[in-house]
């Protein structure tokens, strides 16, 4: 899970073609943020002739629903006139991938280290980044768990003023950490600050999304790609069999752990077909 100490922005480009490359599309979710576990770029699926789109760009969706929220990051997609092979997303994404899924009729559903998106965690992170401008902060007195499931766009229009104010306070404190009495608030401080709050409301609008909705079902093949230390849900809802494989890795390598690659390949139907340069074989889809 993401726990930003600064705005989780990225300075990595990814190329996501929009044009048709008749190769089989596979659709990612990995929410473009700071954290210290590798990204899903590292399964390396372009070199194994897969057209790879990732879907969670900047400006990233704000709707506070898992299926419009889906939608919107679909735009990102491109032409789809062949369809969708495959949908993958790493943990706080899994819940809106089942969604782009179903949407696009994929063949495919692979989750890695997913997680649920509940209340609780959505308290936890907008704590988390409370207590990085206010040591020892605690939750405004209006948040609750139901007001963010039942009136979200309520709650999130309040939490984008509250992260405004808090991060404006903790820019504008002089070296003593004082705040200087009587001092105007300075505009260029005001819009660092406005920036700031957004690139966090960003993270807050995806876990509030992804966990509002009910799962849809989805018929395609589905499995779940955990590291040594994951714990696996009971079940998981929408997905009749899911099937598990636990890779004897840190959840900070797991995208870049070479037998994670090999699974994800098999189960995306491909095979070894070439040398390649990127090290070891490179892969075409089997027939």
């Amino acid at each position: 899970m993401v726990h930003p100490s600064g705005p989780p922005t990225t300075t990595t480009t990814i190329p996501s073609p929009v044009e048709p490359t008749g190769q089989p599309v596979v659709l990612v979710l990995d929410y473009p943020g700071h954290r210290p576990e590798e990204k899903l770029t590292g399964l390396r699926l372009e070199a194994a002739g897969f057209d790879v789109r990732y879907v969670l760009t900047r400006p990233l969706p704000r709707d506070l629903s898992a299926d419009a929220y889906a939608r919107r990051a679909l735009q990102a997609a491109g032409e789809l006139p062949h369809g969708v092979h495959a949908v993958l997303a790493y943990c706080m994404s899994a819940s809106l991938a089942q969604h782009v899924a179903v949407l696009t009729s994929a063949s495919h559903l692979l989750l890695l280290d997913a997680e649920r998106s509940t209340p609780a965690v959505i308290a936890k992170e907008l704590l988390s980044v409370l207590r990085s401008f206010t040591p020892g902060a605690e939750l405004p007195a209006w948040w609750s768990e139901e007001a963010v499931s039942h009136r979200p766009e309520e709650v999130m229009e309040r939490v984008e003023g509250y992260l405004h104010s808090v991060i404006a306070a903790a820019l504008a404190e002089d070296d003593s950490g004082d705040d200087l009495p009587g001092a105007q608030p300075d505009p260029a401080v005001l819009q660092v600050a406005r920036t700031m709050a957004g690139t966090y409301l960003d993270w807050l609008a995806h876990l509030v999304a992804a966990h509002r909705g009910a799962l849809p079902a989805f018929a395609g093949r589905s499995a779940h790609l955990v590291s040594a230390d994951h714990r696996l849900p009971g079940s998981w809802d929408g997905i009749a069999t899911l099937d598990h494989h636990r890779v004897a890795c840190a959840r900070e390598s797991l995208a870049v752990d070479e037998e994670t690659r090999r699974i994800t390949l098999e189960l995306l139907g491909a095979q070894p077909h070439f040398s390649s340069p990127y090290g070891g074989n490179s892969y075409a889809e089997s027939a």
